[in-house]
């Protein structure tokens, strides 16, 4: 499991504490709740805790590899117990590999949010696609913060 450590965000409602890690962007165009990290040059893209704490995944699909995308686009679905919907290119750029173990058991997002990518992906734009007013940039806590406190009082989960 990862240690988030004090370069995390924590925040408690009734039902439950989420974590996110400060050390990864995370995208927020609805349905949101995907994060990314640099690996070389590749992307790995995930689920946030938050969305992963909406139900068991059940079943998750993405594309073909190679298939070029623009940020925004549906690249796959996901589905869990109360919940089918598009997975989105955080990015543009194209599918470089997928994660073969969360195909098989999905529920390992569930287990380990940030320990299980779904897919990498080859960026073809980043430095400015990191500039779109959906992705929280690394380590801005007050923006993440922002963010998941609004998702979680939509959601009717507000913070403690």
């Amino acid at each position: 499991m990862t240690n988030l450590g004090s370069k995390s965000l924590k925040i408690t409602t009734e039902k439950r504490t989420y974590n996110f890690p400060l050390d990864r962007y995370y995208y927020t165009q609805e349905p949101g709740h995907i994060w990314l990290k640099t690996q070389g040059e590749l992307l790995l893209v995930g689920f946030d805790d938050f969305g992963q704490s909406q139900g068991p995944i059940l079943h998750i699909r993405t594309r073909p590899i190679g298939k070029k995308y623009s940020q925004g686009k549906a690249f796959g679905t996901v589905e869990t117990n109360k919940f089918i919907g598009q997975l989105r290119f955080p990015v543009s750029g194209s599918i470089a590999e997928t994660n073969s173990e969360v195909f098989d058991d999905p529920k390992l997002i569930n287990n380990a949010p940030y320990d299980q990518w779904i897919v990498k992906i080859m960026p073809t734009n980043l430095d400015e696609d990191l500039k779109s007013k959906h992705i929280i940039p690394m380590e801005n806590k007050e923006l993440l913060e922002k963010y998941i406190t609004s998702e979680l009082i939509k959601y009717e989960d507000p913070p403690i």
